[in-house]
């Protein structure tokens, strides 16, 4: 239990810090990608600024301004000096005038062409287009028409510093995620000391008084067995001979509960024919099964072997084949079945009679659990033969569970 609770924390803290983790890292990226391309779209945007339309809409100097045809004409002048931007002139018309470039090494004239083409076809202003961001300039001359000046700035950089930051990113989330996991495990280790200890000292109480509690009760027993050969059968000493049979059942299934907590990483496993097993412990119960007009059947295979402690996985078959009989309707089936499952077995119980309610599914495996207090008191039942079944179980890495459908309750173990 102490070692599933520590496990939980290591994942449960570890999902935490990676969250942060991962959330921080986001958004130190997402700020920096917003803070290169504000950079850039600012530049972009003084060097668009510093451009404005024509003042004649006729003669040379419209021509002159706009109908330069040389496809590459640097107007360093004007302050294009940047050897990543690329200025395109759109006349009234649609046509394109001229293109300016510092340097014609990265996109060519053609290029730069067809992404003007395909930017003016769009309504942004603003964007990115392949490895360039673009702003849109218009000029509206009223009836004549509308000219742009479209400036394009190489984007290249900005994923290139983004990609940088990503790859650094990743690289500070493997190492951090390392640190997280060592940070959860010594972080799990202190917060559940305090419960090993609480549980620990439990278990080592409930040992100790089982123990102590063990002799007074043989002597009790052993008294009233001699009083009953003295002076025969009497109602007040049927009562303490009851009690204290009572009482040893409850003591030895405790002492069964905290052998199983306490060594349950040094039980003696072997290999064992898991169906002749259960043919043995099931075999006793027919008579009792009969008394209550209750059909026990067995459906096993011809042979699994299994990996275990035959002795406990023999007791989880009493308990799951006992308290399906007690639980069966009159004229019910209680069935024994085995199977494999892959490289694993499963063991399931099954009886007709009242379903277990759903909500309670998950706590009759608890510790002194009872479902029906009237009812478990009348039956000497304690609560405490399915969390024996649950430890047994798990100290063979396996699981139980319950399911119920209809009428049928199905007790299932998979070791």
């Amino acid at each position: 239990m102490i070692k599933k609770l520590r496990i939980k924390l290591i994942l449960l803290l570890t999902l935490i810090l990676s969250l942060v983790l991962t959330g921080v890292l986001l958004a130190v990226n997402i700020s920096n990608y917003h803070a290169v391309t504000d950079v850039s779209y600012g530049r972009l945007n003084r060097i668009m600024a510093s451009l404005s339309a024509p003042t004649s809409y006729f003669g040379s100097y419209f021509g002159n301004y706009f109908g330069s045809t040389d496809k590459y004409y640097y107007y360093d002048e004007r302050g294009y000096e940047d050897n990543d931007i690329y200025i395109a002139f759109v006349g009234t018309d649609g046509n394109i005038t001229n293109i300016a470039a510092q340097d014609d090494d990265g996109y060519s004239y053609e290029q730069i062409s067809a992404l003007t083409r395909q930017v003016l076809s769009e309504t942004f202003k603003r964007g990115r287009i392949k490895d360039l961001i673009f702003i849109v300039k218009d000029f509206d001359y009223g009836g004549f028409g509308t000219s742009h000046i479209v400036g394009f700035m190489d984007n290249r950089s900005i994923v290139q510093s983004t990609q940088t930051m990503l790859f650094s990113s990743v690289i500070i989330f493997v190492f951090g995620m390392a640190v997280i996991v060592v940070a959860a495990f010594l972080i799990s280790a202190n917060i559940v000391k305090p419960v090993e200890e609480t549980f620990n000292k439990q278990k080592q109480f409930i040992s100790d008084a089982s123990h102590e509690l063990k002799t007074p009760i043989a002597v009790i027993s052993a008294n009233a067995d001699i009083l009953h050969e003295d002076i025969g059968e009497n109602k007040w000493l049927g009562y303490i001979l009851s009690e204290t049979e009572r009482m040893s059942r409850l003591i030895n299934s405790l002492l069964t509960l905290t052998r199983l907590e306490t060594n349950s990483e040094n039980s003696t496993m072997q290999r064992f024919d898991i169906c002749n097993a259960i043919m043995e412990v099931t075999m006793p119960f027919e008579s009792v099964a009969f008394e209550k007009g209750v059909l026990l059947m067995c459906d096993l295979d011809e042979e699994i072997i299994v990996n275990g402690n035959e002795e406990q996985l023999k007791q989880v078959v009493a308990i799951l084949t006992d308290n399906a009989i007690k639980h069966c309707y009159e004229g019910g089936t209680v069935t024994v079945d085995a199977k494999r499952i892959k490289n694993r077995c499963m063991i399931s119980v099954s009886n007709q009679g009242e379903p277990v309610p759903y909500e309670l599914r998950d706590k009759i495996f608890e510790r002194f659990f009872r479902a029906d207090e009237s009812r478990s008191r009348e039956e000497n039942r304690y609560g405490l033969g399915l969390a024996i079944a649950k430890q047994i179980a798990e100290n063979h890495h396996g699981s139980i569970s319950v399911k119920c459908s209809d009428s049928t309750t199905t007790f299932e173990v998979i070791i």
